[in-house]
């Protein structure tokens, strides 16, 4: 079981009570990674949801085959792998995940956080509102990003 604090530190789970935060923790697994590696690629199948507990990951999205144009580095107590838990018909990733520095990942299978959310409705909402925010400032940053490179 993973150290409540530890749980807490996440953004998407900090509205969660310790009895929520227990049911995420038995669900998550802790993965090392190295540098430079590929996480998932813009169009691979959806699977996982992912927090930064230690380390750094860029998201980047193809223009072309020859340019990836970063969306933002995801820090610890970040998440990425959203559109696992968004997408209802086929998941697809819409971007590229890599680690840009070595890294220690919190990771969850989207299956079984959709059956979690089924079981506890409080705790499926209040992850859903917090992944409705990380979308929104996504979003808010890319345009910023595409109006300063104009």
């Amino acid at each position: 079981m993973l150290d409540l604090d530890r749980l807490k530190s996440i953004g998407l789970l900090r509205d969660l009570s310790d009895q929520m935060l227990k049911k995420m923790g038995e669900k998550a697994k802790i993965v090392n990674v190295k540098a430079g590696t590929y996480i998932f690629r813009e169009g691979d199948e959806a699977e996982k949801l992912y927090s930064v507990l230690e380390g750094k990951v860029t998201l980047e999205v193809s223009l072309n085959t020859s340019t990836d144009v970063k969306i933002q580095d995801i820090v610890p107590s970040r998440s990425f792998g959203i559109s696992s838990l968004v997408d209802t018909d086929v998941k697809h990733c819409v971007s590229h995940a890599r680690t840009l520095v070595d890294s220690k990942l919190l990771v969850w299978k989207a299956a079984d956080l959709e059956d979690l959310f089924q079981s506890d409705h409080k705790l499926g909402y209040l992850v859903t509102k917090k992944i409705g925010k990380v979308l929104k400032d996504r979003l808010q940053g890319t345009y910023a990003q595409a109006a300063a490179e104009m």
